[in-house]
């Protein structure tokens, strides 16, 4: 079953990237008429998220969320089983490799945020380029999990688990100087975080970035990879965290998901915002989801 999944990813990943994304254009366009989940909850999502637009600019910014969340799927592929030389024209960018280069020539290791925008898949495999690249993973059942982790390693990035010994890898990983990559915008499994301001709602959010920072006196960078429209390629962003997201309480789950906020909004249709973020709730909050 893996031998027959991984034969059809090789082939889907050979498409143009030009046909790729139309394919997800005509996807996402499709699910946009369908009265189904993803389309309330993204709807739902951007009326609390981002009240200061109004109804019309929320419907234009979701019905492109839900494009750009088709080519995100449908560019896997090619991402993680494509031609080897097309994938190093998508990751020639030589200034932003300069620029990671340089943080990690500051000898003290980086924590890499990589929010679920954009090309988050190729993301991971820029910085694992560039250098020494740790990135922690929720493991899945089935044949997927050996393909995720064929596809995420392929530029030598070593993946561990969400687990007790993948925290305490990526520790090692910082002390050997090297990068980690972390998804900061997820829901974390119960135990290991605690509610913070998300676009002013209290979100369930990861505590393991403030603590690893907080430990390891490391910098702290969100990076992210934007889709350029017609086929085009991707364009690569760094930015680092806002201040304070070191701090391993309340203030630094702040900083986190304020530097998720900063980075959704020069963003916003390249968001996932279908993903049930505020799942969980602190007791006696009101469901966000009531109704859908």
């Amino acid at each position: 079953m893996t031998g027959l999944l991984r034969l059809l990813l090789i082939l889907a990943g050979t498409l143009p990237l030009m046909l790729t994304h139309a394919l997800g254009a005509l996807l996402g366009n499709v699910l946009w008429c369908l009265p189904i989940g993803l389309k309330r909850r993204t709807l739902r999502h951007l009326e609390l998220c981002l009240p200061e637009l109004d109804a019309a600019g929320r419907r234009r910014i979701a019905r492109r969320s839900l494009v750009h969340s088709a080519k995100a799927v449908l560019e896997v592929p090619a991402i993680w089983f494509g031609p080897r030389w097309r994938l190093r024209r998508w990751l020639t960018d030589a200034a932003t490799q300069a620029q990671m280069q340089a943080l990690i020539d500051g000898g003290r290791g980086v924590i890499l945020l990589c929010p679920h925008l954009g090309a988050w898949e190729l993301a991971g495999l820029f910085c694992a380029a560039v250098g020494p690249m740790t990135t922690l993973y929720k493991p899945q059942k089935g044949a997927m999990n050996a393909l995720i982790l064929e596809g995420r390693r392929r530029n030598g990035a070593q993946l561990v688990p969400t687990s007790t010994g993948g925290v305490k890898a990526l520790l090692q990983a910082l002390r050997r100087r090297g990068m980690v990559g972390i998804l900061p915008d997820h829901d974390p499994p119960e135990g290991s975080g605690a509610f913070a301001p998300f676009f002013g709602r209290p979100a369930h959010t990861t505590t393991l970035v403030s603590k690893l920072a907080s430990r390891s006196a490391v910098p702290v960078w969100f990076f992210y990879a934007e889709r350029l429209p017609w086929g085009r390629g991707f364009r690569f962003h760094l930015r680092p965290a806002p201040e304070g997201i070191d701090d391993a309480g309340e203030r630094g789950l702040a900083a986190l998901n304020l530097g998720v906020e900063q980075v959704i909004r020069h963003l916003p249709e390249q968001y996932w915002w279908s993903y049930k973020r505020y799942r969980r709730l602190p007791a006696g909050a009101p469901d966000p989801y009531h109704g859908l």
